[in-house]
């Protein structure tokens, strides 16, 4: 749209005798509005909306995988802080033990029942395992302040962890297999990038289809003067018509196009069967390690209540005079040993579980 304005100076001198002398002026406004809709190009336009979309989902799934990620390394941190509380809960345990044998030899050494280098080893033992339990604080706080900064709140905020998990005992290898396959991520983004690269074929390929456009003009014009025959005049006017072109030969660029994007799609599908055989193995690696960490926890269960049963006889006959401070010392190893092994095993079976879920998909949802 657009208009202009004239000022000018008519003179006109006519056979009759007039005589026109005078300042003139016109204004002259016009509008155009004209409309193109392509009503057929080969699909194209559909096939790159639809491939715009599936970047945008392309783009969420890739959200999810580093939140998974992020929840992976939030869980295992937990189960960590889990770990090192009961650390330090079988070392207090322990250390009771400890300070009953030496009361014990002490009470001896001082009414000459007792030898003194009994004491001394009791109090030495004593020792190192307090030292044990101090390092043992300081790597359960360390491991809630770095539970803190994943959690990206203040570092030093207290918290407590369960001392249990509940395990999903009820899992099948097959049914982790067919849940992977629909639900890792990164299966998903393959699959994602596959149907984008099939789209952009589609865009090629519709380079190659004829097109057909719809046009329509619509104008209006309009003249007002005081310096003529006619003061005013006005005009409107609507044209239509159709349109269509097709690119029979553009040097073969289209087909060298095509090609690349059917290359990819191919190394996409391969891709994409490389990574089901991958995750059906780390599958199966995982399923296995985790059945043989439930069993190993079973074991140390049990190895757990038989060696602080027998530590219990041992100090109660040391106490007694039925044994000697060797017998002791290695029903206190073994229940250490026994009960260092059990919140290993505790551990080891969460994080195997938390394998499980990870590579199936089950992470975050």
């Amino acid at each position: 749209a657009n208009a202009g304005a004239t000022v000018n100076k008519v003179q006109q001198n006519y056979l009759d005798g007039r005589v026109v002398d005078r300042f003139g002026r016109s204004f002259a406004p016009n509008i155009n509005v004209g409309l193109t809709w392509t009503v057929y190009d080969g699909g194209r336009m559909q096939a790159t909306f639809d491939r715009l979309r599936e970047l945008s989902n392309a783009s969420d799934i890739q959200t999810q995988l580093a939140i998974q990620d992020l929840v992976s390394q939030i869980i295992s941190s937990y189960y960590d802080v889990m770990r090192l509380k009961a650390r330090v809960s079988f070392l207090n345990t322990v250390i009771k033990y400890y300070e009953d044998r030496l009361n014990i030899t002490e009470e001896r050494w001082n009414v000459g029942k007792g030898s003194k280098i009994d004491f001394l080893q009791s109090k030495t033992d004593l020792n190192a395992q307090l030292s044990g339990r101090a390092t043992a604080n300081n790597d359960f706080k360390n491991a809630k302040i770095r539970l803190n900064g994943l959690l990206n709140r203040d570092l030093n905020i207290e918290f407590d962890v369960e001392d249990e998990v509940v395990l999903n005992e009820d899992y099948s290898l097959a049914d982790l297999i067919d849940i992977a396959a629909q639900k890792n991520q990164q299966v998903l983004l393959l699959r994602k990038f596959h149907d984008i690269s099939l789209l952009s074929q589609k865009e090629i390929e519709a380079t190659g289809k004829p097109q057909v456009e719809f046009s329509s003009t619509l104008g209006y014009f309009y003249t007002n003067t005081n310096a003529n025959f006619i003061l005013s005049n006005q005009n409107a006017s609507l044209n239509v018509g159709f349109g269509a072109r097709w690119n029979l030969f553009d040097g073969k660029h289209r087909q060298n196009q095509l090609a690349i994007s059917r290359v990819n799609t191919r190394s996409l599908e391969k891709q994409e069967e490389e990574l089901l055989v991958n995750i059906r193995t780390q599958l199966t690696e995982a399923y296995n390690q985790f059945l043989s960490d439930k069993e190993l926890l079973d074991f140390e269960e049990q190895n757990k209540e038989l060696a602080e049963e027998n530590l219990d006889i041992s100090l109660e006959k040391f106490r007694l005079g039925g044994s000697t401070i060797l017998e002791l010392n290695e029903a206190q190893r073994s229940y250490d040993t026994a009960l260092n092994r059990l919140v290993d095993a505790q551990h080891n079976i969460r994080v195997s579980e938390l394998r499980l879920l990870e590579i199936s998909g089950q992470l975050a949802r």
